[in-house]
């Protein structure tokens, strides 16, 4: 009996020691920053934790990088102060304080101070984004028991995760789960259409040539520079490698670049219009972005259908959707009827009803070619819905599959628009298993999946748990430069009838040489054509092969890499190291980020590889190659960690 104890006791990992710290620092911080915001009076303790968590986060990187790309110092500094600021309004409220008349003017005091005491960022984003956020927190926290364990214990943080046994979800899936490798390939043609695919276009109708382009806040070059400013801070005329999104003339010759050198069947289009400035956007601001940005694609390719779903910053609040459990003044209908007005000259009348009830929908193009577009807010970590109610999402997924099955039954092949990438950190693991779970059971007549929101020219494989390449998802990238790249759109070769992507071709500029002329076009070109530096073989047992071709041979994952980040200056001057490359490699290999076989298989020929690499080289200098794979930012996490442990 006590082996059987014993034996029962969950194994000791860094990831849990984390944890513990992390829960029992934020606990510590929410219980002596209510007495000081109740006294005035600092504890010894609370100076000693504020010293420790000011001087450990960058103030931009938790921001504007996704959380799984944060630095250890950083993921541990957004883990505890969400929990520390959770724990601190649950505690207030349970007392009673924030209550009355006065109840948001001391939500928005006690946040503000949270805020500029652990120097998060400026006390202008904060109270933006309390102002814009607070009337839907403020009805979730009442209307449900929402806790530092709920809310943050979703973060794609390892130290912050813990089970969320009310918001498991299982779909009934009808039908035969695949036996093997989906490896369906039809060959080239001349007759192959040429399909356009925009993404992330963020246009900033404020942007601001000359402006600020190295502010505080998570986006710049909106701002006067100052006259005390290094010219090197002024934004450049076509964009900026910095925090900044799209000036309307950028737009414009894409567009006019795309219409000159390209003759296109269809567009894709999958999200993000608006800019990144997501505490002080406006609900008339967001649709003025999205009528003008249709309006040029119907100005310049008016004879060209757009198929297009929804980004998480098309809502106003930025990233938060839901459906008609929603209390009518927090709804986003007005987004919904807005795009159905945009979208419906392409789309048949029967998209009516999903679009303005969820903004998704399916249309049948021509005979046997059918497209889904899936509002992929459902898995959005930011979507603060999913915290009131995780089942609010099971609906578009039963309706997906029930489309996925109509589709199957007729025959047809489907092609996919989601605008998150299911195997993003972002995304929630517990719908990445269920849409994951549809695409393999469907994967026979699913051709091809598009998607954006991560700025990244990359591609996800979809794995099912034995194993078997079942799908690709393959990802536009994004004509913003926001942030460290070149801005690109990308072209795709499709093979009729099936619609199976046989190519694909990357677009782009140098941003740092348009801008040194900036009284002329861009330079654009063809970055590279995929089947020509990578394989032919684009099937999902093609790609598979890809991939263990890079776990083998890192230069082709080094090459790789580079065009993830379209060529950008500052990611080439950076380099990519062991680490960065392992982790590369494991995000094509990821459809679920809670579900990672194939990526440690394949990690784990990379790091056989990378040593047998070493073994090749001169090393003639001391081990110093080995500390390059150590960044600043993994030794700064491993300082905040020992100060903690000490």
């Amino acid at each position: 009996m006590i082996v059987s104890c014993l034996s029962s006791q969950p194994r000791l990992t860094s990831a849990s020691i984390g944890s513990t710290l992390a829960a029992t620092v934020a606990e510590e911080i929410s219980r002596e920053f209510v007495k000081y915001m109740r006294s005035g009076v600092e504890s010894e303790r609370l100076k000693e934790l504020g010293r420790e968590l000011r001087g450990s986060h960058s103030k931009k990187a938790i921001f504007t990088e996704s959380l799984v790309d944060l630095s250890s110092a950083d993921q541990y500094f957004v883990c505890t102060i969400c929990r520390s600021t959770i724990n601190v309004l649950v505690r207030t409220f349970t007392d009673g304080e924030l209550s009355g008349q006065n109840r948001e003017a001391e939500s928005k005091k006690l946040m503000l101070g949270v805020c500029d005491y652990f120097s998060i960022t400026t006390p202008e984003v904060c109270s933006g984004l309390f102002d814009l956020n607070w009337p839907i927190l403020d009805f979730i926290f009442n209307e449900t028991a929402a806790n530092s364990q709920s809310f943050c214990g979703m973060l794609p943080i390892p130290i912050c995760q813990v089970q969320q046994e009310d918001f498991n979800l299982t779909l009934t899936i009808e039908g035969d789960l695949p036996t093997e490798s989906n490896s369906d390939l039809p060959a080239r043609s001349p007759q192959d259409h040429l399909v356009l695919h925009l993404t992330d276009i963020h246009y900033d109708p404020e942007y601001k040539v000359g402006g600020n382009a190295a502010c505080d806040e998570p986006m710049c070059c909106r701002s006067d520079l100052a006259q005390s400013s290094p010219s090197s801070s002024a934004a450049g005329y076509w964009s900026d490698y910095r925090d900044c999104d799209t000036p309307k003339h950028l737009i414009l010759s894409a567009f006019n670049h795309i219409k000159d050198n390209h003759k296109i069947e269809w567009i894709y289009h999958t999200g993000d219009v608006p800019p990144h400035n997501v505490w002080s956007t406006t609900r008339q601001g967001n649709i003025d972005m999205l009528t003008e940005i249709d309006g040029l694609l119907t100005e310049y390719f008016p004879e060209t259908p757009v198929y297009s779903c929804l980004g998480n910053h098309e809502p106003h609040p930025a990233n938060v959707f839901g459906n008609d459990e929603i209390p009518d003044p927090l709804r986003v209908d007005w987004l919904y009827e807005h795009v159905w007005k945009l979208w419906s000259k392409w789309l048949p009348a029967e998209a009516e009803d999903t679009v303005r009830r969820g903004g998704y929908y399916t249309t049948l193009p021509s005979a046997g070619h059918r497209i889904i577009a899936l509002n992929s807010m459902d898995c959005y970590l930011y979507n603060w819905w999913l915290f009131y109610n995780g089942s609010l999402i099971q609906e578009q997924l039963q309706w997906f599959h029930d489309t996925l099955l109509a589709a199957e039954q007729a025959g047809e092949k489907v092609h996919i628009l989601s605008h998150i990438p299911s195997g993003d950190g972002d995304c929630w693991s517990s719908w990445a298993n269920e849409y994951n779970r549809l695409l393999n059971r469907f994967s026979g007549i699913i051709t091809g999946i598009f998607s954006g929101h991560t700025h990244k020219d990359e591609m996800n494989l979809h794995y099912t748990d034995e194993g078997l390449a079942v799908a690709i998802n393959w990802n536009g990238g994004s004509l913003t430069s926001y942030a460290n790249k070149n801005p690109n759109y990308r072209l795709y070769l499709l093979s009729p009838p099936t619609k199976h992507v046989v190519d694909h071709l990357t677009y782009t500029f140098n941003l740092t040489a348009a801008n040194l002329q900036p009284d002329q076009q861009p330079e654009w070109y063809l970055e590279y054509e995929f089947t020509k530096e990578f394989t032919e073989d684009t099937s999902p047992a093609g790609i598979d092969k890809l991939l263990v071709a890079m776990a083998e041979k890192p230069e082709l994952l080094r090459k790789f890499w580079r065009y993830k980040f379209i060529s950008a200056d500052p990611k080439l001057s950076q380099g990519c190291d062991n680490a960065c490359l392992s982790k590369t490699l494991c995000r094509i290999a990821t459809s679920n980020y809670q579900k990672r076989t194939r990526c440690r298989e394949l990690q784990a020929i990379l790091e056989k590889s990378l040593e047998n690499e070493k073994d090749e080289e001169d090393n003639d200098d001391d081990g110093a190659p080995g500390l390059k794979a150590l960044s600043l930012t993994s030794l700064l996490g491993l300082l905040v960690a020992s100060t903690f442990l000490a």
